[in-house]
């Protein structure tokens, strides 16, 4: 299929819901129908109830096993549901999606929460590489009320930028101190060369990792010839404009999802075109 740039295009390439099955079963399946229970690629396809029949007897359709599945909405709307996500650079939100596509709110809120798992399936293994940036900030999730007595679970939120691939990581954690960030960082930074920070005492645990620089913003450095930590802040922007703007509102239950979804689309900004095949071929779940 031709690169699809508009949402004028996507509604014609995705029309009927056989050009959605199409699409999808060449996305989901590039080297030929397999089995999603046993992986087998031995199977039969009845075109009367359009779906396969594989040689341990079980039945499946291109839908079996994804985010699609069991749910009554045709595949033309679930598809520019995942257009609109893909293509919004400060998100969409459930009651937008509810008006685009004709369905109640409920609806809408289903469908967006199992985009957000496609693309965390995406995300998953992703690392950040080469010369890096990290900064840390807070999110009002839930409001941003705290107790004295709870630390809330998701409000303090990692992130980091390869100045080097363009890949982005969002990580919320209970704390962000030394041995935090050290735990986060090795399981979501490789191969890093350089790494840019501000002034936190707390990113001081890396200088054994690659080599360490820091700008420190309470004495007005913010750009010390290579040192600058300017992508991750415009990634903070960008997150907290669409937080504000658009969602209003986030639970610290649903926070690592929206980090994630922000951080797809940062991560992949400069293929646009192919975000909705990057979430068709990530919708197993």
């Amino acid at each position: 299929m031709d690169k699809i740039t508009s949402l004028v295009e996507a509604r014609k390439a995705f029309a009927t819901q056989e050009q959605c099955e199409k699409h999808l079963r060449e996305m989901r399946w590039s080297n030929g129908v397999t089995c999603p229970r046993c992986g087998s690629k031995a199977v039969t396809y009845m075109a009367s109830r359009h779906q396969w029949q594989c040689e341990c007897r079980y039945q499946f359709s291109v839908t079996s096993g994804t985010v699609f599945h069991k749910t009554h909405m045709d595949l033309p709307r679930w598809l520019m549901a995942i257009w609109l996500v893909c293509h919004s650079p400060k998100g969409i939100s459930s009651k937008q999606i509810e008006r685009e596509l004709g369905v109640t709110y409920k609806t809408a809120w289903y469908m967006t929460r199992r985009i957000r798992l496609a693309i965390q399936r995406n995300m998953l293994g992703l690392t950040v590489s080469g010369v890096v940036e990290l900064d840390d900030s807070l999110v009002k999730a839930d409001g941003g009320q705290v107790s004295s007595n709870t630390v809330h679970p998701a409000r303090k939120v990692l992130g980091m930028v390869s100045r080097t691939t363009g890949a982005v990581k969002m990580v919320s954690a209970y704390s962000l101190g030394r041995e935090d960030i050290k735990t986060i960082c090795a399981s979501n930074l490789s191969a890093v060369k350089t790494i840019y920070t501000d002034g936190s005492n707390h990113f001081a645990t890396l200088c054994n990792t690659a080599p360490l620089y820091a700008v420190n913003h309470s004495r007005k450095q913010y750009v010390i010839g290579e040192a600058h930590v300017n992508h991750v802040e415009n990634m903070w922007s960008l997150f907290k404009r669409g937080l504000m703007g658009v969602y209003h509102h986030v639970s610290a239950k649903y926070l690592q999802e929206y980090l994630d979804e922000f951080a797809f689309r940062q991560s992949n900004r400069t293929r646009r075109e192919s975000l909705l095949d990057l979430v068709l071929a990530s919708c197993g779940v």
